[in-house]
């Protein structure tokens, strides 16, 4: 289950970005898009979560929202874009030419998430 690195990875991320502003915590919610084409199954993801946030204390309360990116692709011949349910082929689902680019689908970000600001002591 690779989705206990990838958890871990934005625990660490987030960490990182969490260091340079002092007695920031997340209050409740990550979101992240998680695109089909990105090798993730979602519910593996968030039941890894807990896990990967355990004991840290900046996520160790927060939950993981993910937002589902549907497979994209975009033909140069016919100028079609087009969602896919599942990545079959690289063809157009219109004209079938081969000629297409994945637009969508390949996400794996960081999108939103919850801060609390420390509270400030007596001056």
């Amino acid at each position: 289950m690779h989705e206990l690195t990838v958890a871990v990875q934005i625990r660490r991320v987030l960490e990182d970005e969490l260091r340079a502003e002092s007695g920031v915590q997340v209050a409740g919610t990550v979101r992240v898009q998680v695109g089909a084409l990105a090798n993730i199954v979602p519910e593996a993801l968030q039941f890894a979560w807990p896990h990967a946030v355990a004991g840290s204390p900046s996520l160790g309360d927060s939950t993981i929202e993910i937002d589902w990116v549907e497979a994209a692709l975009h033909c140069r011949e016919c100028d079609a874009t087009q969602t896919i349910a599942q990545l079959v082929s690289l063809r157009c689902p219109v004209c079938r030419s081969a000629d297409v680019e994945v637009v969508g689908g390949d996400e794996l970000d960081i999108v939103g998430v919850d801060l609390r600001q420390p509270v400030a002591g007596p001056p």
